[in-house]
């Protein structure tokens, strides 16, 4: 492999005269950085911002179940109560 052009280090080690020889030929390109982030990333990204957004309580939930528990209408099955249970000590 054949490396040509002159790093970094080596145009400052030489003398001031070559460095701004070197200097103005490479003012003549156009060096940007740049990233380039990855779908997994920009995913992340989107339901970050998503969750950034939703509130921490669901208001209508918590009024539509207040709501039932004055009403005295507000019930939970026995198999769903079991199964919370089950599923916590698993």
């Amino acid at each position: 492999m054949k490396i040509t052009g002159i790093s970094t280090l080596q145009a400052l080690s030489r003398p001031t005269s070559d460095r701004q020889q070197i200097r103005k030929s490479e003012d003549a390109r156009t060096f940007a950085d740049y990233y380039e982030a990855s779908e997994a990333a920009k995913n992340f990204n989107t339901a970050r911002r998503a969750a950034a957004n939703t509130p921490e309580v669901r208001e209508a939930k918590i009024a539509e179940l207040a709501a039932q528990m004055q009403a005295g209408t507000y019930s939970v099955s026995m198999m769903d109560i079991a199964s919370k249970i089950v599923d916590a000590r698993i």
